[in-house]
């Protein structure tokens, strides 16, 4: 199979007018753009783990790490960095129906990451919250034999507390139901290292009713305990401080296929991420641009099943914790209003650094803080005291973890501004004058 050539085509028609742009920040709008346009191209599958997403996603990131001049770290034979892990995956396309109306996978509906293999017909019995708050109707339910029954699922996001904890427990499958389905207003998918033991479906809300009384349905899932996946990592040696190093990483792992139609692209996450950190990587490889300290760039896998890649490197460190002067993670880079540091409250000189330059740059409207959150691959480095923050954008892109999280739908408008703003920021990262925040835990 080819490779994709249009990063490489683009940035061949872009790369002898860059004496004529502008700004540097022209060029890195178009180095970063046409990165994330390609990542999130149909021949990397959703950067998954069917059809070898996964797979080719790291090879391509490697590659472009040679090309850019990275160097690859020893005892690592290659950029990889190699780990298992578990994950469930649709090999098949599915089919649903309630009675005769069709739904479209994506659109109408999803399984859920961890439902299992599901083939034939199933009746349906619509749940809602007066069935947990009438014992007589509870107990109606217990008496049934729900071994061909799905259970619809008609509860309000927002329930009481005490509410709450029954029906979480009710969808443990106490009374052996062939599955849940879930009414959703917004389909959200993800990642499942797991495979149920029942059926569970996510459907949005009107695309099924009380009316209907049968489910149809194909679903074909494999669970595979241990998939080879991989971090790809590399780094640019410091000019004056060669054995410390400043981590920049984002994770190139999106949600894959559902069979060989659905595709989740993954554009603004995090092919958007990625392209702003090849950028980044880009610039200090030039000699005039090597940075005072060795700068490593980190692309992680198995973000989306639970941080899995960079719980991985936090067991196995290529550079020691001590060694590790600070962590910036990018995460869904796509968008233009504004940037959020995660972890701002305990790393308050980074943020009022990125705070004060973006004040003199302008490359957004507004840098928020918030707190700490497992939110992305920031948070062990956080957790073991290393100074760690996550940058995510917000703004007019939409679709998270959906079939719509695509490349022309994610201009990344401010990709050459945030880029220069970012050059900045880790340029004073490394001045004498900073103060790092490092605490021991």
């Amino acid at each position: 199979m080819k490779r994709p050539f249009f990063l490489f085509f683009i940035l061949l028609l872009q790369i002898p007018m860059f004496g004529f742009a502008q700004t540097q920040s022209d060029f890195y709008a178009l180095y970063v753009q046409a990165a994330k346009d390609t990542l999130s191209s149909p021949f990397f599958h959703g950067r998954g783990y069917l059809k070898d997403g996964q797979k080719l996603s790291a090879y391509h990131i490697a590659t472009e790490f040679v090309k850019i001049g990275l160097k690859n770290f020893n005892p690592t034979p290659s950029y990889y960095q190699s780990f298992e892990m578990p994950v469930n995956i649709f090999t098949q396309h599915p089919t649903l129906a309630f009675d005769q109306d069709f739904l479209t996978c994506g659109i109408d509906y999803l399984p859920h990451p961890s439902c299992p293999s599901l083939q034939g017909n199933y009746s349906l019995l619509w749940i809602d919250s007066s069935h947990f708050q009438d014992p007589k109707k509870f107990k109606s339910i217990s008496k049934k034999d729900l071994r061909s029954t799905f259970l619809v699922m008609n509860i309000p996001k927002t329930v009481p507390k005490g509410l709450k904890e029954v029906v979480d427990n009710f969808r443990t499958n106490p009374f052996n139901a062939a599955g849940f389905i879930e009414l959703e207003d917004q389909l959200i998918w993800g990642v499942s290292t797991q495979a149920s033991q029942h059926g569970i479906l996510q459907v949005k809300r009107g695309k099924i009713n009380p009316e209907h009384k049968e489910l149809r349905i194909s679903i074909s899932a494999v669970h595979m305990p241990n998939f080879p996946n991989a971090n790809v990592l590399g780094y640019i040696p410091g000019k004056s401080v060669k054995d410390t190093f400043i981590l920049v990483t984002s994770h190139y792992d999106h949600l894959g296929k559902i069979g060989p139609h659905i595709t989740f692209p993954g554009a603004n996450d995090n092919a958007s991420g990625v392209a702003t950190m090849l950028g980044l990587a880009h610039y200090f490889s030039q000699p005039e641009h090597q940075p005072d300290y060795s700068m490593a760039f980190i692309a992680f896998s198995g973000e989306e099943a639970g941080l899995l890649g960079s719980i991985h490197y936090i067991r196995n460190p290529i550079v020691p914790f001590p060694k590790t002067r600070f962590v910036l993670n990018l995460d869904i880079m796509g968008s233009e209003d504004a940037l959020t540091m995660v972890n701002a409250t305990e790393q308050s000189n980074a943020f009022n650094l990125l705070d004060s330059l973006n004040k003199t740059i302008g490359a957004v409207a507004k840098v928020k803080p918030r707190g700490q959150a497992a939110n992305s691959d920031h948070y062990y480095f956080a957790q073991l005291g290393i100074p760690a923050v996550f940058l995510y954008t917000e703004g007019s892109v939409k679709g998270y973890h959906s079939v719509f999280d695509t490349a022309d739908k994610t201009p990344m408008a401010k990709a050459g501004e945030i880029h220069t703003l970012l050059v900045h920021f880790l340029n004073a990262l490394q001045s004498p004058t900073w103060k790092v925040q490092r605490k021991v835990n």
